[in-house]
């Protein structure tokens, strides 16, 4: 039987994958300044951000196959494409953090991460394929709800990212450089636009369709808010920077 979606079903499929491409363009984006200008920052940051985005990934596509094939993702396969990726940004986000910031515990630091994330890859996995209860539940065609274990985990991760976000971004204000103070202000509102995004995409609300529109182009926003945070195209310079 073909699934008829809703009004919201619709909206909120259709809204992540549209944030998931943009995203997805963006850290492309980044990846290939990298292959020009071969600056470390722009393949971590690059990275980063096609990962930090996976949460959406279920929602997303599976409002793609559902469109395409008219049935909906299983649950084992919905949170396996959501939770697979949790900690592969915090690698690379730390390994651009921890090379502005304690460079010499560098090494160190992402050692720990990655260690970690394969830890959880594994524990993942074998709940995936043995008891998907453990992990958490599919509500509906396009939500779900970790059980506590995950998603403590998952907020820990974001506590982090965000954390690091905020002091990456002020760091750049002891520059005297003004383009990299605007920089420095775009990676503030993107990590803020992304945490109050997420906080309210999150599933603790009840989002209304106008709502829920807000909360996704706030989350689409950050996605911007962090290439510019990166790259300055000469527009962004012409009118933020304007006589400077």
């Amino acid at each position: 039987m073909v699934i008829a979606l809703t009004l919201e079903e619709y909206l909120q499929g259709s809204l992540a994958l549209i944030f998931i491409i943009i995203s997805l363009i963006v850290g492309i984006k980044l990846l290939m300044k990298y292959l020009t200008h071969k600056q470390n920052a722009l393949l971590f940051a690059g990275l980063s951000w096609i990962f930090i985005v996976s949460p959406w990934f279920n929602t997303g596509f599976n409002f793609l196959y559902v469109i395409i094939a008219g049935v909906s993702m299983t649950d084992q396969v919905y949170l396996l494409v959501g939770y697979f990726w949790i900690p592969v940004p915090l690698v690379f986000w730390l390994a651009l953090y921890t090379d502005l910031k304690y460079k010499k515990l560098q090494k160190k630091i992402v050692i720990i991460t990655l260690i970690q994330g394969i830890v959880y890859e594994i524990i993942f996995l074998f709940f995936i394929f043995t008891d998907i209860s453990v992990i958490g539940t599919k509500s509906g065609y396009f939500n779900d709800e970790l059980n506590l274990p995950f998603l403590i985990y998952v907020l820990i991760i974001l506590i982090i990212a965000i954390t690091t976000g905020f002091s990456f971004g002020l760091e750049s204000f002891k520059s005297e450089n003004p383009e990299i103070k605007l920089k420095g202000k775009f990676i503030l509102a993107a990590w803020a636009s992304f945490f109050i995004g997420g906080l309210l995409d999150a599933g603790l609300l009840v989002l209304s369709p106008l709502f829920l529109i807000f909360v996704r182009l706030l989350l689409i926003s950050s996605a911007f808010e962090f290439y510019f945070g990166f790259f300055l195209p000469k527009w962004i310079k012409e009118l933020f920077l304007k006589g400077q």
